[in-house]
């Protein structure tokens, strides 16, 4: 009996070892990744805000950041809430596959919105450390905007701006000396 315990014990001991160098390669990595996007790196270690982070780079969906962050809270809280009421348990249930569906869909969108293909984003939802660990060390990994959209599209819409900001500042092009010469 003794040896059987002995063996769970270093099991379990192995497990949180892999766990921690786990969690510290997805905090190195979105340390870079949120550098790479122009948000403060030390974002990456604060546990709910990390996560508005990544729902904010990677979708720009303020509503969807705080449903995300909200989601996560709930069921942080409900998870620590032992009760055995059959209700209770279906909410923490439902809470929980939210978060599932929301989580995947902003891994998804976060690993898109640096311009990673199709594959790469699928492969985000379930190897998310290895994929972030890939993507914050490439040098040709850049942050392209949320959703996958680039900020600055060198397409002209025939307005003057593009389809992605019609909002185009041309201070920059016009002189107040009207000599011809642009600043």
């Amino acid at each position: 009996m003794e040896e059987i315990l002995a063996g769970m014990a270093a099991f379990l001991v192995i497990l949180l070892v892999i766990t921690i160098i786990l969690a510290v390669i997805t905090i190195i990595a979105n340390w870079k990744l949120f550098e790479k996007a122009g948000e403060p790196g030390w974002s990456a270690i604060i546990p709910f805000y990390s996560s508005y982070q990544m729902a904010k780079i990677g979708t720009g969906n303020e509503t969807l950041c705080w449903t995300f962050v909200g989601l996560s809270i709930v069921d942080f809280v409900l998870g620590r809430i032992k009760d055995d009421n059959g209700a209770f348990k279906a909410i923490a249930l439902l809470v929980s596959l939210a978060l599932l569906v929301i989580s995947c869909y902003v891994y998804y969108k976060y690993t898109q919105s640096f311009g990673q293909s199709t594959l790469m984003c699928i492969l985000s939802i379930f190897f998310a450390p290895i994929i972030f660990m890939i993507m914050a060390f490439s040098s040709s990994t850049e942050y392209v905007g949320p959703n996958g959209v680039p900020r600055f599209n060198s397409f002209n819409n025939g307005y003057g701006g593009n389809d992605y900001n019609n909002s185009y500042d041309y201070s920059s092009y016009h002189n107040n000396n009207n000599d011809g010469f642009l600043k």
